[in-house]
């Protein structure tokens, strides 16, 4: 498993740490601490070479553009004489460079500790897969789950990208749970995961050469769509609750003002009442419905609920504004719905989605070309209609729909060193809950499997009954993708669930042969999470002598400096001599040429010194009679 992202978030996240100026407190930084590895090996280099070394140390694909600018910047930082000294030349605005050795070492320290951090956690999860006896084979790496944060970001603040990091073959849900188990468990690897969950988004930045210079404006406003709204008042999964009270809250605490539109609070109505109408106290038939049996209330209570629907929305602090009619019907001739129903198997939502998102463009009245100047966004769960929107908004422009994990990172930005903490814990919460809502399938998504596999023809009921048990062992996306290909090409989707199914069986082949052993480990449960909770309290001993022998190791760039300093120190010592010896040279060749000159210098100074000695010789003659005159 790759540890060298891990390191790099972590690194990331340590220069953040008091700073609100990130691009020249961590940008800068990093590109000097890159023309420092460059400068052991080269010493004309181009923009390519410090892409490349940025790329291998943290794992971020920083645009070339960006790059420039950088080195650039790190010239106009760079004292005249320290460039002096290194020989440091900007060459073709930024594209090129020289640099003779430069030892760039303050942020070492930061470094190792990175390094310490992340080896701890992915050896924390490590011992988490086989507590848990997982096929290691079939687990990403810890990196990829943070990376999956990063290249969402990454696209959407690039403006003009899709957002992607689905890694839509890999498997997450472990993941989670393991974050989960090291939350309740153990303080000290919860905070790397948060501090590594902040860097993946400084990484995100850079990737996407995200202007730093632009001001916020204040007072913001974000229209709230449906999903949010229902997870804000606690009807949908369990996990999804907490980090939309808490970006809500976040909202409020930088100077924005949450709202909803009128029709889609008709929406939320409509999503309410179809789940009562279905309602069931045993085998519930929506989220909703799940999600009043947890929480311990009947039919009756969704219904009250479903009454009082503005009331709880003024609780909430979410101001309802009215969509009038003649939004409605300037926004319905717009080509934008027709285009985003071709594009959806369930056109149901389309016409209010492109009103949201038109009202939003409307009301911003004019292109917005950076993050920091958009006055009003709406706000979707739905990664598809941010997609669509980027298409409709064009390359270069930003859209007017925006995600959760999106949101919390832009308002970070307001003021890095102070909402840091939040936005760490906000931030990695959702996260979990995004990831858990694209592995774990709902109630809805369920029962439309169901509904679509009995229109496949030629499957056996032992083979529907391995696609109904699969559900379980499948995340929501691969659900989702069989979902639609059955309503596309009956055929292909008919191959698809065969696959399925062979490869379930093959599964169950595998459980049953592992039965003795996990009934082995069941029987000394207790025993082995105990073996695993002092796993963990040993990573953390070892993270802290680590912590010790690292202080007293010392990384390339640090070697570096040492080489530099015996340099200069054996360089002042020759300088020294060297200087003794050149004044001796010029003083001798000066006696040769001048000898002439100086025969009667010296004969003079020969007389006085002889003369002196006559003198002295007098005095010290009369000084004695004098005494013996006094009788002394």
């Amino acid at each position: 498993m790759n540890n060298n992202t891990l390191t790099g978030y972590c690194f990331l996240a340590s220069l953040t740490e008091n700073q609100n100026d990130l691009y020249n407190h961590v940008y800068i930084p990093i590109c000097k601490r890159a023309l420092s590895k460059f400068s052991i090996h080269g010493d004309y280099g181009s923009a390519e070479d410090i892409q490349e070394i940025i790329n291998e140390d943290y794992g971020i694909q920083v645009p070339i553009i960006i790059i420039r600018k950088l080195i650039r910047a790190v010239e106009s930082v760079l004292s005249r004489k320290l460039k002096e000294k290194i020989n440091f030349q900007v060459l073709a605005n930024g594209n090129n460079f020289r640099i003779s050795i430069y030892a760039f070492t303050e942020l070492e320290e930061n470094y190792k500790k990175g390094k310490r951090n992340a080896s701890a956690l992915q050896k924390a999860f490590e011992e988490y897969i086989k507590q848990e006896v997982i096929e290691h084979t079939d687990i990403a790496p810890f990196s990829d789950f943070l990376d999956k944060n990063k290249n969402r970001l990454s696209a959407f603040f690039a403006t003009g990208q899709h957002i992607n990091g689905d890694f839509s073959d890999s498997i997450f849900i472990y993941h989670v749970q393991f974050l989960e188990y090291i939350e309740m468990h153990n303080h000290l690897l919860y905070k790397i995961a948060e501090n590594i969950y902040l860097g993946s988004i400084v990484a995100g930045f850079l990737e996407a050469g995200f202007e730093m210079d632009s001001k916020f404006i204040s007072n913001e406003i974000y229209y709230i769509d449906t999903p949010i709204i229902l997870r804000a008042l606690d009807i949908q999964k369990e996990e999804d609750t907490k980090p939309v009270l808490e970006l809500l809250d976040l909202i409020k605490n930088t100077g924005g003002s949450v709202k909803i539109l009128s029709i889609t609070l008709d929406e939320v109505y409509s999503i309410i009442e179809k789940a009562i109408g279905s309602y069931d106290n045993t085998n519930p038939t929506s989220t909703i419905n799940e999600a009043c049996l947890r929480l311990g209330k009947n039919k009756t209570w969704l219904i009250n609920l479903n009454a009082k629907l503005e009331e709880k929305l003024k609780n909430l602090d979410i101001e309802l504004v009215p969509f009038s009619i003649v939004y409605k019907e300037k926004f319905s001739k717009s080509q934008d719905i027709k285009d985003l129903k071709e594009s959806r198997l369930r056109k149901g939502t389309a016409e209010h989605d492109v009103f949201a998102y038109l009202y939003v463009r409307e009301r911003r009245e004019g292109v917005i070309s950076t993050f920091q100047k958009a006055k009003e966004w709406f706000l979707t769960s739905n990664k598809e209609l941010v997609n669509f929107n980027i298409d409709k908004a064009g390359s270069k422009k930003v859209s007017e729909v925006i995600l959760p994990d999106g949101l919390t990172s832009l308002l970070w930005l307001k003021n890095p060193h102070h909402l840091a903490n939040k936005v760490k814990s906000v931030g990695l919460s959702e996260l979990m809950a995004i990831t858990l809502d694209e592995e774990i399938a709902s109630k809805e998504l369920i029962i439309e499997f169901n509904n679509n596999l009995k229109q496949l023809d030629g499957l056996s009921t032992d083979e529907y009954r391995i696609l109904l048990e699969s559900v379980a062992h499948q995340s929501a996306k691969n659900i989702e993708r069989l979902n639609n290909s059955i309503l596309e090409d009956k055929t292909e989707a008919k191959k698809e669930a065969l696959i399925i199914i062979e490869k379930e069986r093959k599964r169950k082949r595998q459980v049953q042969e592992k039965i003795k052993e996990v009934q082995a480990l069941e029987n000394n449960l207790v025993q082995e999470k105990e073996k695993l909770d002092q796993k963990l309290k040993d990573i953390e001993v070892e993270l802290n002598e680590a912590k010790k022998i690292q202080e007293s190791t010392k990384t390339e760039l640090e070697n570096l400096a040492d080489t530099v300093l015996e340099i200069r120190k054996h360089g002042k010592k020759y300088k020294k001599i060297g200087l003794i010896g050149l004044i001796s040279f010029v003083f001798f060749i000066l006696i040769i040429i001048y000898r002439h000159r100086l025969d009667k210098f010296f004969t003079v100074i020969s007389g006085i010194l002889t003369t002196s000695g006559w003198v002295w010789g007098l005095g010290s003659f009369a000084i004695n009679a004098y005494k013996l005159s006094k009788g002394k």
